[in-house]
């Protein structure tokens, strides 16, 4: 088991790499976490544990992964999740390609931390999966908030 330390020194050298690729990590109290792709910024809520925040950083990272590599991602997909057009973002393909692009921003980040030769619980990175997937199936299952 990481000690608070080393999943802080797991989440720095993230923030590292995520630096050599042009973006900038930001944490603060109760920040929604995400990536601004235009502002090239990673935002990452600092009230979580430091486990929680390295996984989450690592989720944020394969967006980061998707977006590099948008082409094939695209050819997957029914729907692109980064659409501009309102008509298409409330589709249900919109919204399949969202849940698919969030689990596959999940597989991506646990890939990213092997390729790191970083520790992760991989019961407890798939619990986060798992609570933070389920949130976007109920928004997809709900009408995407429409």
């Amino acid at each position: 088991m990481l000690t608070p330390q080393m999943w802080k020194t797991q989440f720095d050298e993230t923030c590292g790499w995520l630096w050599k690729k042009g973006y900038e990590v930001r944490t603060y109290t109760d920040a929604t976490d995400c990536v601004s792709f235009y502002g090239k910024v990673v935002f990452i809520n600092s009230r979580n544990h430091p486990e929680t925040k390295y996984y989450t950083l690592l989720h944020e990272c394969g967006h980061v992964l998707i977006s590099n590599d948008s082409a094939r991602f695209e050819k997957d997909m029914p729907m692109y999740a980064r659409s501009e057009d309102g008509r298409s973002a409330r589709s249900k393909a919109y919204r399949v390609s969202t849940v698919a692009e969030e689990l596959e921003a999940w597989k991506r980040g646990r890939r990213l931390a092997g390729r790191l030769n970083h520790a992760v619980d991989d019961t407890k990175y798939d619990k986060q999966i798992t609570d933070s997937v389920m949130s976007y199936i109920e928004w997809a299952a709900d009408g995407g908030g429409i």
